[in-house]
């Protein structure tokens, strides 16, 4: 891994990072959306006082991880242990961490899924604070990217099934993706999977992304935008 390619984010965070788990997507659904746990509850007792609510931090864009001699995606990458990916993440300080390389401009070439064997290009992530200490309710999220009034991609309910995290958890939550139709028509199709709308392949221009993320009554969205050229 090298400078050029990774962004390091100290944060400040607690040094105990753990992996919690993921859930694989449906075999016919091109999202593979995944979680990880920065902080799990260290800070439980101060969340008392706070709104038991959700709380938005951090969203963006990143460049695709490469695939460790695992398999596993290098990136993001915590220290502590427990991560499927964790002889990637020795050599981070505690309260680090490293993801992909964020930019608001991307490759139209390499990002458009114009054709059934498109690879992915980047990587979507975002990050919350969970206070709600709610683990009776779903934890749904979803992923829109439009232009204009054209979808490029739509993830539809995204649902992990009960939230859990206890209160005071740091969250990420990535997909690994690109945009368009995978050269399929009609509603559901490429990377609209998993919704009812119908993906158009990206054009050149700007593109805004919509996140949402929602446990019981509380409901988040983190918005950014890119652009394709």
């Amino acid at each position: 891994m090298t400078n050029r390619r990774l962004l390091s984010l100290l944060a400040g965070l607690a040094a105990a990072v753990l992996f919690l788990g993921s859930q694989p997507a449906n075999a016919q659904s091109v999202h593979q959306l995944k979680f990880r746990v920065l902080r799990s509850g260290k800070f439980q007792a101060q969340a008392r006082n706070e709104k038991k609510v959700l709380q938005q931090l951090a969203s963006g864009f990143g460049v695709l991880p490469p695939l460790d001699d695992s398999g596993n995606d290098m990136w993001p990458c915590f220290p502590g242990g427990g991560n499927p990916n964790d002889a990637d993440c020795a050599s981070i300080a505690a309260g680090g961490m490293v993801l992909g390389q964020i930019a608001y401009t991307q490759s139209l070439s390499s990002c458009n899924a114009n054709a059934s064997d498109s690879p992915n290009c980047g990587q979507i992530f975002w990050f919350y604070e969970d206070d709600t200490g709610n683990n009776t309710d779903n934890l749904v999220v979803s992923v829109v990217v439009k232009q204009g009034k054209n979808y490029i991609l739509d993830t539809g309910a995204y649902n992990f099934g009960p939230n859990p995290f206890p209160a005071g958890s740091v969250v990420t939550i990535y997909d690994d993706t690109a945009f368009g139709t995978l050269g399929q028509p009609g509603p559901s199709n490429g990377f609209c999977a998993g919704s009812t709308e119908t993906c158009v392949n990206p054009v050149r221009g700007s593109a805004t992304v919509t996140i949402t993320t929602t446990v019981g009554t509380s409901t988040i969205i983190s918005r950014f935008n890119m652009f394709f050229e």
